[in-house]
């Protein structure tokens, strides 16, 4: 039987204004020398100019200007297609032409080989999905491939509530408590796609919530231990498996920048059942760190957006993704 302890010491996060990757920073992290429930979060901040991904990037930061570049682009999106997500997945469906035709110009001029485009939705599990044409299915090269499957999954899945990992004959209604399975699905995300070497290497995240760290259990909505429980919300086995540590060492190793999408802790509150953390620790790992950890998109080299603005349409998520593109294109990280 395992148990959190809230404990207003646990964590102190204090944040500063927007760093030049465009997100805050931690100043100061006390505490919480572990992986343990942070409940004394940063809500985490919106940019200067939400509007203009553009202000984010510097794209001459890391690029090495002595050689032309002939990399290709692999983008993966990573996208929680609970039940409060599907307007993500509509927008992607309705503006990924724009996405795709975009990064195809970019290879085309350099004359490299065309992109390639990833999908692993999540929920308390995650799923690759096979509806593409390359590498074992994992590898879409056009719009309406991933049209399709983000068709598909907001069908599927979000529709029904239904954890993508479970397939078509999955449970409905299974996600007993807010948190979501992000961190999984990036380890799976680093590990698992094709990524080509002489590719420069993006991941798009989009969820409204934080994750949970092994040993933790997703399908364990009162936290005593057990999975057994039928009434609503339903229980369910869905242990955590990684932990931020180790899913940042797996992005590392595969130089990946991690751009993310997500919402900040006073935002508007979306989920029906309940938390393992505090409503405020929504920002956590995202904008605002995570315990002694800092948000992920800072140990990537990426960048973090306010996802409530992609909702309210205040920032443009195709545009965001195309500036994204663009300015990461032959920029390697630099961690």
């Amino acid at each position: 039987m395992r148990s959190f302890l809230f404990v207003s010491c646990l964590a102190l996060w204090v944040v500063t204004a927007c760093s030049a990757g465009g997100e805050q920073q931690p100043l100061s992290n006390a505490g919480g020398a572990g992986s343990n429930t942070p409940d004394n979060p940063a809500t985490g901040g919106s940019p200067s100019d939400p509007t203009e991904a553009g202000a984010f990037f510097d794209s001459s930061m890391n690029q090495d200007t002595s050689a032309v570049c002939t990399d290709s682009i692999d983008v993966v999106f990573v996208l929680d297609v609970s039940s409060s997500m599907g307007f993500v997945l509509d927008k992607l469906g309705n503006e990924i032409d724009g996405v795709v035709a975009e990064a195809q110009k970019l290879t085309t001029n350099s004359g490299a080989h065309p992109p390639h485009f990833g999908l692993i939705p999540f929920v308390d599990n995650h799923v690759i999905d096979l509806g593409g044409v390359e590498d074992g299915n994992a590898v879409h090269l056009d719009a309406q491939s991933l049209r399709n499957a983000f068709k598909f999954h907001r069908t599927n899945f979000t529709n029904p509530n239904r954890n993508p990992g479970d397939g078509l004959g999955g449970p409905t209604m299974q996600n007993p408590i807010c948190e979501e399975n992000a961190l999984d699905a990036l380890y799976a995300a680093a590990k698992d796609f094709p990524w080509r070497a002489n590719a420069s290497h993006i991941i798009i995240l989009a969820t409204d919530d934080t994750f949970l760290e092994r040993p933790d259990n997703y399908g364990d909505r009162d936290n005593d231990g057990l999975t057994n429980k039928t009434d609503y919300p339903r229980e369910g086995d869905y242990p955590a498996r990684w932990t931020v540590p180790e899913t940042v060492e797996a992005l590392k190793v595969a130089k990946i920048r991690l751009f993310t999408f997500t919402s900040r802790g006073d935002a508007e509150r979306h989920c029906g059942t309940g938390r393992r953390l505090p409503w405020e620790a929504r920002a956590a790992g995202w904008s605002a760190p995570y315990f002694n950890h800092p948000p992920l998109p800072d140990s990537t080299d990426g960048a973090n957006f306010d996802l409530d603005l992609v909702r309210k349409s205040t920032l443009s998520l195709s545009s965001t993704i195309n500036d994204i593109v663009l300015n990461t294109y032959c920029n390697p990280p630099v961690y």
